[in-house]
């Protein structure tokens, strides 16, 4: 499993790498254009779901966990370790947004922020944490159908959150497809890591 989990990361790098070099020498494709069919749709919606990807909520969620954890008395790394994910994904993220150096939309409905399009760190956000705390509710005790239902709930979310950037103008859609594939490389690694036995998963 673990030598799979690394070549599905491998796999995912690569095709990041790939179509980031693809957008730099074509910087509005077709598929982008289809972008435009979400454009300034749903705004209140699409709102909501990108201030879930900035900092302050992942801050709240990532305290309200750890709270959770010492109130339950279960261990407090699997919120930590999603944190710190978070925070070096985004590092990292930041020196691929400079490296690509792709400028963002002109239509922009929401929050400017300085900094390039590719890849969406609000995608890679929606992969790296909530991807990660929907393997994790997917791994508890609970019952099936919560289980299910937590699983549904955040994948939809994360989905949103990607749907959101483009909605507001904030990127094209092949950002948010690399933000996506940059996540997904990220996570499987760090499940990789935690088979592996270098990363402690439990206290």
């Amino acid at each position: 499993m673990t030598v799979r989990l690394i070549a599905a990361s491998a796999s995912c790098f690569l095709l990041f790498a790939i179509l980031g070099r693809w957008v730099t020498g074509h910087p509005i494709s077709r598929i982008d254009e289809l972008g435009k069919v979400a454009f300034a749709k749903n705004l209140p919606l699409a709102i909501a779901l990108t201030d879930s990807g900035y900092g302050f909520a992942l801050s709240l969620i990532g305290v309200a966990t750890v709270v959770a954890a010492l109130v339950l008395h279960v261990s407090v790394r699997i919120p930590l370790v999603i944190l710190a994910s978070q925070l070096l994904s985004q590092f990292v993220v930041n020196l691929a947004k400079g490296f690509y150096a792709r400028h963002r939309p002109d239509a922009w409905l929401y929050r400017h922020e300085p900094g390039y399009s590719y890849p969406s760190g609000h995608a890679t956000t929606a992969v790296v944490f909530y991807g990660a705390w929907l393997l994790v509710v997917w791994g508890t005790p609970l019952p099936l159908t919560v289980r299910v239902a937590g699983v549904a709930l955040l994948a939809g979310w994360g989905a949103g959150i990607g749907w959101s950037r483009v909605a507001l103008g904030a990127h094209y859609p092949s950002d948010v497809a690399g933000g996506f594939l940059f996540g997904m490389g990220w996570l499987c690694l760090g499940l990789a890591l935690l088979r592996a036995g270098l990363v402690t998963r439990h206290a």
